[in-house]
Formats: C-alpha cells, sequence, structure tokens
C-alpha cells in the first residue's frame, strides 16, 4: 500500500478527492498531506446542481490532528 492511500483510509478521502502527496519532515517533526479535488465538474454553492468545474479557490491550509508526535497539516484548494 503507499502512503498516499494509507492516509487516504485513515483520513476517510474517497472519491472525487484524492490524497496527491505526503512530505514526511522528520528533522521538524511535521507531515503535510495534498489533497486534490480529481473531477472536472462539481456541484454549484448557489443552485446545487452539477456544472463543469472552471475554477478552483484560493489554496488553504489546515492543521489536523497530530499522527504521532508530527503535526499533521492538510492542503487544498475547493472546487
Amino acid at each position: 500500500m503507499e502512503i498516499e492511500d494509507h492516509y487516504a483510509l485513515l483520513l476517510g478521502i474517497k472519491s472525487p478527492w484524492e490524497i496527491s502527496s505526503v512530505d514526511l519532515n522528520m528533522l521538524g517533526n511535521r507531515v503535510d498531506i495534498e489533497i486534490e479535488y480529481a473531477d472536472g465538474s462539481g456541484i454549484c454553492p448557489e443552485c446545487e446542481t452539477v456544472c463543469p468545474k472552471h475554477d478552483d479557490r484560493e489554496r488553504r491550509t489546515w492543521r489536523h490532528l497530530d499522527t504521532m508526535q508530527f503535526s499533521t497539516y492538510l492542503h487544498a484548494q475547493l472546487p
């Protein structure tokens, strides 16, 4: 099992979302996880219909619960 699949299971990430990378910084005691929306369509926040995705919002970072002694951060652009 790849590390991305491992973290996807731990975090409950399901399609159309996917873990694109996991960066483990041993010296800094930090894990950075990149999450991507892998679909060309999405639900409109105004009318809630499925339509083609045209752009993404600003990239955001969230602090997650620690992974053992490592600070864990999630990074994503919401559609």
